[in-house]
């Protein structure tokens, strides 16, 4: 799994805001060199079939050319947004995948990762309860990096 970046409490108030977000706060970490193309690929998946996963979570991803590495950000929302869930809920936990357009599918394999992580109750309440950007990057570090 790709390293973590963990963004705490984001302003937004819709799906695209939290998609611009996360991937201006992924070039200011040097992973991204030129933020629109990224926030244009995935919000074109989205259009494609929301990738609203139920429970309050969403795990958004992409591949780019203005991707320089594979990287994962996390974000717990300050307020819930609307994502076109497949439960209809609005989602406050966000995971965005992006990788680098090289063919490979690496993204496909860490969005298995999570999406069987977020099947067990145990992961869901330990990030729900997770009370600083800390707390929950050691419940991602010790959950999802193998």
């Amino acid at each position: 799994m790709a390293p973590f970046i963990v963004q705490w409490e984001i302003p937004a108030t819709s799906r695209d805001q939290v998609i611009t977000q996360l991937v201006s706060t992924a070039a200011a970490h040097g992973r991204v060199h030129a933020i629109e193309p990224v926030v244009q690929e995935v919000i074109a998946r989205e259009q494609a079939g929301s990738t609203g996963f139920g429970q309050g979570f969403a795990i958004p991803h992409g591949k780019s050319d203005a991707v320089q590495e594979p990287t994962v950000l996390f974000a717990r929302l300050a307020s819930p947004v609307d994502w076109q869930a497949l439960d209809g809920q609005p989602v406050q936990f966000v995971f965005l995948i992006l990788v680098p357009n090289t063919g490979s599918q690496e993204h496909l394999h860490m969005l298995a990762i999570l999406a069987r992580k977020l099947m067990h109750p145990e992961f869901v309440q330990d990030i729900r309860q997770a009370t600083s950007p800390e707390a929950l990057e050691a419940i991602l570090h010790r959950e999802l990096i193998q």
